[in-house]
């Protein structure tokens, strides 16, 4: 397995990393160049129209490197140079901090942490000295003491923290810290993110500049041939756990960066990613060959400064033309590491995607970590206790080509056989015929935008269900319970990790299985009185204390359009606002509740910067709101889809525009039909569709018997409060196209 390398491209939006991917397959030979067509990887409909990267697509390429060899020969100098300090001892310590995590979780206070870990370095074997005060030395002087939470073995210090996420300042000050004592290494811990978050800090790289990354051993190599195993992935930050996933699959990862644009939001996000992951990462810069020389020179420095590189380190490459792409491939076979079987003996492989084949069942996408995998050999999905034949094994060229087996560090699907989803779990970890532990998998995403979807046709909600079942086989951040509503029927309540994503998925269930959605206004999860409300039908009128999600945003943009950015906060609810410099470009960072980020801040952004502004945002906790629940009533009747939960000061015009757009969009009935915005118990605003007229002759022209044209007109008014009567009785029906006018907004 010395000859394998998996990696990830991973970049923001528009960044070029699916052209890359193009030239990568076409150079390897991957893909016939009269089959080449542009994004290939991306291969739904959908990704193609919108030119976005939407799924992780994993393929199989075979290089055969010009110079030097794909094994140990490849870079053995570098190898030597950069072999982990203290490599078995810091595993076995990352081990206990995993364990810890799937005991008691995330977000507890720090001595909580300190208490357990050191109850698990006494199971694991591991000698350690809590608090002990070490002298911290400046130019030979001794100028403190240092008190670390732990030493392990007399080699490494551990600090523990229980924070958002680890600022500089935390890093700064171990790294300080390490530079004054005799320790060359230090582990410092966050439980109090969204995951376990492990920065190793080493004193030799303070004072060599030595990378504290390298790869892992490799055995020699007989062969110059070596297998890549490459998965491309999304940039837009809804899609953040497609790319989490792929990055948990891979030992490297290419950060891309568009030289036109220079470094953006997500760039930084996905970094941070890759790092806490200990990937190795490789800085390339992509579209030289449309970019300026200046644009190129800015890009490689910004870039080389962020990775902590020299800047002959970062690659210049162009997707397009495929200049400086031979080369990416040379790096990455150099440095990023073979794969490392972790446990011998037994079998265990991950699940990290899949999706359904109505022949073979669920195909579960997986890296090997250890030992084989065989077609009709004995496999059990270890969540769920399922087992099953391997019905086809095999790996993607990118579309699926079965072989005899998987091996430890290859990447390829298993053929389960399985109708049933909920059997498999993204995740999960798949074993061999012997009992094995668990991989740690990962920590499954929570949902930030909520909506209720509900079949245009009432007598597909089974086949509706079956489609839902289906979509999160290939989207596994996508959750969903039942729901129902008096006027539209049963349906599901879903749970999404941005509006971009829900839109995708609605987009998906049209297509992909023909089911046409009646769905709600996006959503947030409110805390009312200490409770969570995700359906703004179950907001009470009269509550205590509500509380809504707040963001944390960044915003990339060029300095040019600060004050454009800045005036936006006469439109949406930012706080605590603070400006840096970056190389060429500008961060602004935010508060912003998150139900302000998900109704138009992207459009709106876009639109004052020129397109060239771009921000990431994390949930940082909750803050006391003033909002309001605003209702819809149509001919005295209330349209639950069309509630929703408001700021207070927005309440009116928001009800104003609601109630002028419903009489504009929906049909006339031969009754009248009153259109109501209700808030806090009042109607607020009206409108009232008139009913259709029938004209029963021209008394003043046409003469006739005026006391017959009475009696019809009466006759006339007793037969619409009849149908009025009938309409109330049997819910007003909303055509599905209606709501999606509304959600145009």
């Amino acid at each position: 397995m010395d000859n394998i390398r998996n990696f990830v491209i991973i970049a923001h939006i528009d960044h070029g990393k699916s052209t890359l991917a193009d030239r990568l397959l076409e150079i390897t030979g991957t893909i016939e160049k009269r089959l080449m067509k542009p994004q290939y990887l991306d291969q739904l409909e959908l990704e193609r129209e919108r030119g976005i990267t939407i799924k992780m697509a994993p393929v199989r390429m075979i290089y055969h490197p010009d110079r030097g060899q794909c094994g140990q020969e490849a870079d053995n100098a570098e190898k030597i140079e950069s072999k982990l300090l203290y490599e078995e001892l810091t595993y076995k310590i990352r081990g206990v901090f995993f364990a810890v995590r799937k005991a008691v979780g995330l977000g507890h206070k720090e001595n909580i942490y300190q208490n357990i870990l050191e109850q698990e370095f006494k199971k694991s074997d591991l000698s350690f000295e809590k608090e002990k005060i070490i002298d911290i030395f400046h130019e030979d002087k001794k100028v403190g003491v240092y008190r670390p939470d732990f030493i392990i073995e007399n080699k490494v210090i551990v600090e523990i923290k229980s924070l958002p996420f680890i600022g500089k300042k935390e890093k700064i000050q171990l790294q300080t810290y390490l530079k004054g004592s005799d320790y060359k290494i230090g582990l410092l811990v966050n439980f109090g993110g969204k995951d376990v978050e492990i920065e190793r800090f080493i004193f030799d790289k303070a004072r060599n500049g030595k990378s504290p990354r390298s790869p892992l051993e490799s055995a020699k190599s007989a062969s110059s041939e070596c297998i890549l195993n490459l998965i491309d992935t999304p940039g837009h930050s809804d899609f953040s756990y497609e790319v989490s996933r792929a990055l948990a699959a891979v030992e490297g990862a290419v950060l891309l960066v568009d030289a036109t644009q220079g470094i953006q939001a997500q760039t930084l996000a996905n970094f941070e990613n890759a790092k806490r992951a200990g990937l190795k990462i490789i800085g390339a810069v992509n579209k030289i060959d449309i970019a300026q020389s200046e644009q190129i020179r800015d890009a490689v420095l910004d870039l080389a400064e962020l990775l902590g590189v020299g800047i002959d380190e970062i690659l210049k490459v162009s997707g397009r033309s495929g200049e400086g792409v031979p080369e990416l491939l040379e790096t990455i076979v150099k440095k990023v590491s073979s794969p490392r079987e972790s446990e011998a003996g037994i079998n265990r492989a991950l699940i990290f995607d899949s999706l359904y084949d109505e022949h073979k069942g669920i195909m579960a996408f997986v890296r090997v970590f250890d030992g084989e995998f065989q077609t009709n050999g004995d496999i059990e999905l270890m969540a769920t206790k399922t087992r099953v034949k391997a019905k086809e094994i095999g790996y993607f060229i990118p579309q699926l080509k079965p072989s005899i087996g998987l091996k430890t560090g290859e990447i390829g699907y298993i053929a389960t056989g399985i109708k049933d989803p909920n059997k498999l779990k993204i995740g999960d970890t798949i074993c061999g015929p012997r009992m094995c532990v668990a991989l740690s998998g990962y920590v499954e995403p929570q949902p930030v935008v909520f909506v209720s979807f509900y079949p245009a046709e009432s007598d597909q909600y089974d086949k509706f269900k079956q489609a839902l079942g289906k979509l999160r086989l290939t989207d596994s951040s996508l959750t969903f319970e039942p729901d129902a509503s008096e006027v539209l029927g049963r349906g599901f309540k879903g749970g999404f990790l941005g509006r971009l994503h829900f839109e995708i998925a609605a987009e998906r269930l049209a297509r992909e299985f023909q089911i046409e959605t009646v769905h709600s206004f996006p959503s947030v999860a409110y805390k009312v009185d200490g409770e969570i409300i995700t359906n703004p039908k179950d907001f009470p009128n009269d509550y205590g204390v509500a509380e809504e999600p707040i963001t944390k945003i960044e915003i990339v943009a060029p300095p040019q359009f600060l004050g454009a950015i800045l005036q936006l906060k006469e439109i949406f609810r930012f706080s605590e606002l603070e400006t840096k410099t970056l190389s060429n470009k500008i961060m602004v960072t935010t508060k912003l509740p998150l139900a302000d980020l998900i109704r138009d801040l992207d459009d709106k952004l876009k639109s004052v910067s020129q397109g060239f502004a771009s921000f990431h945002y994390e949930i940082i906790g909750y803050e006391k709101a003033e909002v309001d629940k605003l209702e819809v009533l149509v001919a005295g009747h209330l349209v639950p889809g069309l509630t929703r939960i408001l700021p207070k000061k927005d309440i009116e015009r928001e009800a104003r525009f609601t109630v002028e757009k419903l009489k504009e969009l929906l049909p006339k009935q031969l009754f009248v039909q009153p259109v109501q915005a209700v808030a806090g118990g009042r109607i607020i605003a009206r409108e009232t569709i008139p009913a259709f007229k029938k004209l029963l002759g021209n008394f003043g022209k046409t003469g006739g018997d005026r006391t017959r044209k009475m009696k019809l007109w009466k006759k006339q008014r007793r037969g619409k409060e009849k149908l009025k009567e009938m309409a109330v009785q049997s819910k007003i029906k909303i055509p599905s196209s209606i709501f999606k006018e509304l959600l145009k907004k």
